[in-house]
């Protein structure tokens, strides 16, 4: 016996809509509201529809990326990420728009976000741990999904992180700090961006934990804030002024080319172990010079994609298996490094 093909009214009495509404979903007409759209694609799927498959949905997904308006490399290649995969994923109908703060401060982060929510359909976010950013994100993930990237904000409500382990990396950097000090360590230096970040904050715990228990001798003698500020050679002056005999610093954030200024200053560029994040090419050039010793990254495209991939899939248009994988920490040195 052969088994008929599924038929629009087998997918209306299925999804419990009108045969017309099926219609309008199949057909590209329109008019119809996403959660119905998504239950008739869903629907029409299981009941093995071939045309629903492939079909590209009648409703613009509008998916707003708030982040800081920030010239970092790596929130550069965020951009560029998020764009590309718009475009590589345009059979599935989002808009990717972008939305950013000036300053990093609640008000600021605040007023973008509510100017996003109300333009779009889904947010990624790349925010900073503050309690009335917190407060306000999960007001807002109430309403819609929230996909945090490179800094999560877990107590939020949001439907899934993006980004590095940042405990991961952390242990990473004080396990290469350590081999690189050797058995007579020395006195180590933290930067971090601000505090406030938590895949920050995550880090130095790693990096501390593992220095800790593991190689005693190394002495971390001071954390202090860039504030993301490319220019610190004033507090770092005043850093090798109080610590002489600096052997180590782990650079979470910008500035490295300030520091191999004021090293090079003072004799110590060859001498003091740096390890910093991110592939750049400013970074790769102190890196053949000797002053930076390794280069913790994660590809930002990748990054993009996973977090757009994840809104696609609470919006019906993606499955769960499609989406990719979490990345793992990958270790740059002068030998194998490489910038593309």
């Amino acid at each position: 016996m052969v088994r008929r093909k599924p038929s629009m009214e087998d997918v209306a009495e299925k999804a419990g809509v009108s045969r017309i509404t099926v219609d309008r979903v199949l057909n590209g007409r329109g008019g119809v509201k996403p959660q119905t759209e998504q239950l008739v694609i869903a629907t029409a799927k299981a009941l093995g529809v071939d045309r629903a498959l492939n079909m590209m949905p009648t409703r613009i997904l509008r998916i707003g990326v708030v982040l800081q308006n920030n010239t970092n490399s790596y929130y550069v290649k965020l951009r560029e990420g998020f764009t590309r995969t718009a475009q590589q994923y345009k059979r599935y109908n989002i808009r990717v728009s972008f939305w950013y703060f000036e300053q990093i401060t609640p008000e600021a982060a605040i007023k973008t976000l509510n100017k996003a929510a109300a333009d779009c359909d889904a947010l990624v976010v790349i925010l900073f741990d503050d309690p009335q950013v917190v407060m306000k994100t999960e007001e807002l993930a109430r309403k819609m999904p929230i996909v945090t990237v490179a800094s999560d904000l877990p107590a939020t409500g949001r439907v899934d992180y993006v980004g590095s382990n940042a405990l991961q990396e952390g242990r990473t950097a004080g396990a290469l700090m350590g081999r690189f000090l050797g058995p007579p360590g020395g006195e180590i230096v933290i930067i971090v961006g601000f505090h406030q970040l938590l895949e920050h904050d995550q880090r130095e715990v790693g990096f501390r934990n593992i220095l800790r228990r593991n190689y005693p001798n190394c002495q971390i003698v001071e954390t202090f804030q860039s504030f993301e500020q490319e220019d610190i050679r004033k507090d770092f002056r005043a850093l090798l002024k109080t610590y002489p005999n600096l052997k180590g610093i782990y650079n979470m954030s910008v500035g490295n080319p300030g520091l191999a200024e004021e090293l090079k200053a003072v004799g110590k560029d060859q001498t003091t172990c740096i390890i910093t994040h991110t592939v750049t090419p400013e970074r790769v050039a102190l890196m053949n010079e000797g002053v930076v010793d390794a280069i913790i990254d994660r590809d930002p495209y990748l990054d993009a994609r996973r977090a757009i991939e994840i809104q696609l899939c609470q919006a019906g248009r993606f499955s769960e298996e499609e989406v990719s994988a979490a990345q793992r920490p990958q270790i740059f040195i002068r030998e194998n490094v490489r910038f593309e």
